[in-house]
C-alpha cells in the first residue's frame, strides 16, 4: 500500500520500508529509520556520489563534480562502510542525507564532516527536526599532498569537503532542505580545514554557520612548507636509497602504487628526532598553502589572513575543545607513571604557536625548557604524579589554537562567536573507555563529545541502557543547542524548560567565558586562561620580531 505525497515539484513515494524521492529526472530510493530516543522516522540516502571516484587520472587532483544520472533509478538504500579513511578504497567521494519524514519543507541543514563520519547516527539532531548530511572526504596523502607544482597542489581533501557544500547548495531544495542554513561540523582531521572555511575566500558562500571541535587553521603543526622534504621521504620509501632525487620517477611511482602501498609509506614520515629539533608538532598531510591562486583553498597563511582582515565575518561561529585533548595519546604513561620521572632528563618542549626553531640543548632551548617546566610542574620537577600536569601541557597544543582563533575571530567578526569547552565523564565518553579505560582522572580526551551528538555504532546498548539515564537527558541538551544554533544562530535563542541557560557570546579577550558541558552544563570562566597568558609571555619575550 503507498501513500504519494507532492512536494513543490517533487513527487514522493512511501512504502512500508522505502521512500522514493524525485529529482531533477533522478529517482532517488531512502529507507525509512527511527530515532533511537523519541522514535520518530526519518529518511536516510546513503552514498550519494557528489562528486567522480577520484581513481587513475584524478588521484591528488581536486573533485570533479559528477551530475545526476539521467532517467535512471539509484537505489541507495544500504548503509557503507568503507570510507576514504581505509587503505584501500579511493572511491569514497560519497555524502549520505538524513531527512526527517515530514512534509515540512525548509528545514535546517547540518552538515556533519569527519573521517568516520558514516559510523554516527543522526537521531538526536533528526529528533531536534534538522536535516543531517555526512560527507566522506580524502584524508592523509591522498586528501593534503602538495609537491608545490601542478602534479598535486595540496588540499584536495578540504576541496572535497567544498565539492560536497556546493553540491548541497545546488540539490538540498530537493529534500526540503534550507540552502540558507547550512551548518557545518568539523570534526577529527576535518576540523582543521573546517576551521580554515574562514579564512579562504573559496569556501566563503557555501556555509552559513560553522561549528568547529577540537583543532583551529592556526596549529603550527599546519600550513607549513615542508613539500621538498616530503617528496624526498616518500620517494626514499618508496624507491629505496637513491643519489639523486627524480620527481618525475615519484611521480610515475605515485600514480601506479596501490592505494594500500601509498598508505603504509606515507605513516608517520616525520620522527621525534625532527619533532624535537622544531619544537612544534608536524602533520605531514595537513592543510597547505598553494603555490598557485588559481582554484586554491589557502594560498595565504592563516595569520596573514586574519592581520588583513581577510576573514569571513559574517558566518556565527561555535568553536570549542576537550578539557584534556591530548591524553589519549599517553597511554604508555597511563599503564607506567614511572616513565614520567624520565621526562625530567629528556624533556623536549613543543610549542602552539609558530616562530624560529633554536638549536636543541643551546642555551636558549634551555632557558625555555626550564620556563615551561617550572610553569606547568611543582617545583619544576614532574614525578609520578605529575600525569594529569602533563595532560594539560600536551593539551594546550591544540587548545592555545582554539583560543587564539576564537578571540581573532570574535575581534573581526560581525556576528556572534560561540566558546565551549567539553569535560564530561560519562557512558558514552568513547574514546576515553576504549583508550584510557579504569584511568581515574576527570575530564574528557579529544573525540569524546561525539557520541553525545550523533549515535554511535558501536555504543548501540548503551543508548538503551536505563543506567544512562543521565547521559540520555545530557545528550537531549546538546542536540538542542546545536539545533538551535543551526535554526537561529544562537543556541539559547529564547526561553527553554530543556535548557534553562544563557549562552554567552565571546566578547574580545578580556573575559573569556565558555559553555562548560561537565556534570553541568553552564558558562564558565576558561579555567585555561592562565595558562593561555604563559604561552603569550613566553611567545612575546622569545619568539615576537624574531
Amino acid at each position: 500500500m503507498y501513500r504519494f505525497i507532492y512536494i513543490s515539484s517533487l513527487f514522493v513515494s512511501i512504502s512500508c520500508e522505502f521512500y522514493s524521492l524525485h529529482t531533477n529526472g533522478t529517482t532517488v530510493i531512502g529507507r525509512i529509520m527511527y530515532t533511537v530516543f523519541e522514535n520518530r522516522p526519518y529518511v536516510a540516502f546513503w552514498k550519494l556520489p557528489y562528486a567522480e571516484a577520484p581513481v587513475d587520472g584524478l588521484r591528488f587532483k581536486p573533485p570533479k563534480p559528477k551530475p545526476w544520472p539521467e532517467k535512471s533509478i539509484c537505489n541507495y538504500s544500504i548503509p557503507y562502510e568503507e570510507t576514504c579513511s581505509t587503505a584501500t578504497n579511493e572511491n569514497c567521494l560519497f555524502l549520505s542525507i538524513y531527512k526527517p519524514l515530514s512534509t515540512k519543507i525548509n528545514f535546517a541543514v547540518m552538515v556533519w564532516i569527519h573521517e568516520h563520519s558514516n559510523l554516527h547516527g543522526p537521531d538526536f539532531l533528526i529528533d531536534e527536526g534538522v536535516i543531517v548530511i555526512a560527507v566522506s572526504f580524502r584524508i592523509g596523502i591522498f586528501g593534503f599532498l602538495n609537491t608545490g607544482d601542478e602534479f598535486a597542489r595540496g588540499n584536495m581533501g578540504a576541496k572535497d569537503m567544498l565539492a560536497a557544500l556546493r553540491w548541497i547548495r545546488d540539490n538540498i531544495s530537493y529534500f526540503s532542505g534550507d540552502v540558507n542554513k547550512v551548518t557545518v561540523i568539523g570534526s577529527g582531521r576535518a576540523a582543521s580545514s573546517v576551521a580554515s572555511f574562514l579564512l579562504s575566500p573559496a569556501a566563503e558562500d557555501l556555509y552559513t554557520r560553522l561549528i568547529v571541535q577540537s583543532d583551529a587553521s592556526l596549529s603550527p603543526a599546519l600550513y607549513k612548507n615542508y613539500n621538498f622534504e616530503i617528496s624526498n621521504k616518500l620517494y626514499w620509501n618508496l624507491n629505496g636509497p637513491f643519489n639523486k632525487f627524480n620527481r618525475t620517477e615519484l611521480y610515475e611511482i605515485l600514480r601506479n602504487s596501490s592505494a594500500r602501498r601509498l598508505s603504509s609509506v606515507s605513516t608517520n614520515l616525520f620522527d621525534s628526532s625532527e619533532v624535537r629539533d622544531d619544537q612544534r608538532l608536524i602533520t605531514a598531510f595537513g592543510p597547505t598553502v598553494e603555490s598557485s591562486s588559481k582554484g586554491a583553498f589557502m594560498n595565504k597563511l592563516p595569520l596573514d589572513v586574519y592581520k588583513r582582515k581577510l576573514c569571513n565575518n559574517n558566518a556565527g561561529v561555535l568553536i570549542g575543545y576537550t578539557s584534556l585533548e591530548s591524553l589519549h595519546k599517553l597511554s604508555g604513561f597511563v599503564h607506567n607513571r614511572k616513565l614520567l620521572t624520565y621526562l625530567n632528563y629528556n624533556f623536549q618542549y613543543l610549542l602552539p604557536f609558530e616562530g624560529r626553531k633554536d638549536i636543541y640543548g643551546s642555551r636558549r632551548y634551555r632557558e625555555i625548557r626550564r620556563k615551561i617546566m617550572d610553569f606547568y610542574f611543582v617545583n619544576g620537577t614532574i614525578g609520578e604524579r605529575s600525569l594529569r600536569r602533563y595532560a594539560k601541557y600536551v593539551s594546550d597544543q591544540v587548545i592555545y589554537p582554539i583560543l587564539r582563533q576564537a578571540i581573532l575571530q570574535a575581534e573581526a567578526s560581525c556576528n556572534k562567536i560561540y566558546l565551549y569547552r567539553f569535560s564530561r565523564r560519562g557512558l558514552l565518553n568513547a574514546v576515553w573507555h576504549s583508550s584510557l579505560r579504569n584511568l581515574n582522572l576527570t575530564g574528557a580526551t579529544a573525540g569524546d563529545e561525539i557520541c553525545y551528538q550523533f549515535r554511535c555504532k558501536t555504543l548501540g546498548d548503551v543508548y538503551k541502557n536505563d543506567n544512562g539515564a543521565n547521559d540520555k537527558l545530557f545528550v537531549k541538551k546538546v542536540a538542542r543547542l546545536l539545533a538551535n544554533f543551526a535554526k537561529f544562530g544562537d543556541p539559547t535563542p529564547r526561553n527553554d524548560q530543556l535548557l534553562r541557560i544563557k549562552w554567552e557570546p565571546l566578547v574580545g579577550d578580556t573575559c573569556i567565558r565558555a559553555m562548560n558541558f561537565g556534570k553541568k552544563i553552564k558558562m564558565v570562566d576558561v579555567p585555561e586562561r592562565k595558562r593561555m597568558e604563559f604561552w603569550d609571555a613566553l611567545k612575546r619575550e622569545y619568539f615576537d620580531g624574531n
